[in-house]
């Protein structure tokens, strides 16, 4: 059993637990449809969208831009099918699914045939 001694790990620790709070009402904010929660729960995953979307568009701006849009979208829809009874610790990880879900779908409609 670890024992933590400094203080930069104490505040590690809590630091855990608000952002897991503020993790849960931006998620049931987005879940509600409010437009800070969903702002809330995009900024949270930025880096993570982000980087995802550079993995797979490589050097193309647009394409990147346009693998960040639906991620985003992704995520919110993750945050609607979020089961209440699930702790909100997993939910990255359930998030993490349908981020990728949503970026790996082909393009649709008229950026299909003219992207």
């Amino acid at each position: 059993m670890k024992i933590s001694l400094s203080q930069k790990e104490v505040a590690n620790l809590s630091g855990s637990g608000v952002q897991a709070e503020s993790l849960a009402q931006a998620v049931a904010g987005c879940k509600n449809g409010e437009l800070e929660g969903r702002r809330a729960l995009t900024r949270l995953f930025a880096p993570l969208i982000a980087m995802l979307a550079a993995k797979r568009a490589g050097s193309d701006a647009a394409a990147c831009a346009e693998l960040i849009e639906r991620g985003r979208a992704g995520l919110c829809q993750a945050a609607k099918r979020f089961p209440p009874r699930e702790s909100i610790r997993h939910f990255r990880l359930f998030a993490l699914d349908h981020i990728e879900t949503a970026m790996d779908k082909p393009a649709r409609g008229l950026s299909k045939l003219f992207g």
